[in-house]
């Protein structure tokens, strides 16, 4: 993780779980992660409305310049990322697994930004498929963020981490296009990346 907002919020996230799969929404304190904060949100685990915002810091509105409360997440996303980003919203919800994305996001301007995401199960009121938390930081912080809005992103990496060593069942890769690492493992297909353990 090269963010410290990521980093941060990660380390937390993992000691208020303890033993379980995910903590409860009502055990995060605000106070505990006041420097990720800003760089922190929310998500409803609707995928019908593309996983609205239900929170998001304010440095998350000062990158896309506009109030994120009930924008679909999935919508920031153009095809075929957009699968993609449900296809891992998914593993996370159902697999209680962590989601670490590398994403580029673009102004109308042509300006770009290297981001970081990562998404983490969350329970809410002890249901699994109710609440995701994220973080989305600028990896380096360019001098025009909060001037000129990010208006789309563009996936550049994925990765898993399973802290509970529970998985979904791989997708086989198809004999005529065997996975250049299969030193590393079996992996799955997470929309249009191949996805490889590891990270636990």
């Amino acid at each position: 993780m090269k963010a410290a907002s990521t980093r941060e919020l990660f380390a937390y996230w993992n000691r208020l779980r303890g033993s379980r799969s995910a903590p409860e929404r009502s055990d995060v304190d605000p106070g505990a992660i006041r420097t990720a904060l800003g760089d922190t949100f929310i998500l409803a685990v609707d995928p019908a409305a593309g996983y609205p915002f239900r929170l998001a810091g304010s440095r998350i509105c000062a990158v896309t310049g506009a109030e994120m409360k009930g924008t679909p997440f999935a919508g920031l996303w153009a095809e075929p990322d957009r699968t993609t980003i449900v296809d891992t919203l998914a593993s996370v919800t159902d697999d209680a697994a962590v989601a670490v994305l590398g994403a580029v996001g673009f102004t109308e301007l042509a300006r770009r930004v290297d981001l970081e995401l990562a998404l983490l199960p969350l329970r809410h009121r002890g249901r699994t498929h109710a609440r995701v938390l994220g973080a989305l930081s600028p990896v380096e912080t360019p001098y025009w963020i909060g001037a000129c809005p990010v208006t789309r992103l563009e996936l550049s990496s994925l990765r898993m981490i399973w802290p509970t060593g529970r998985r979904r069942g791989f997708v086989e890769t198809p004999p005529e296009a065997p996975p250049p690492h299969t030193i590393l493992g079996a992996a799955r297909r997470i929309g249009r990346f191949l996805v490889f353990d590891g990270g636990r």
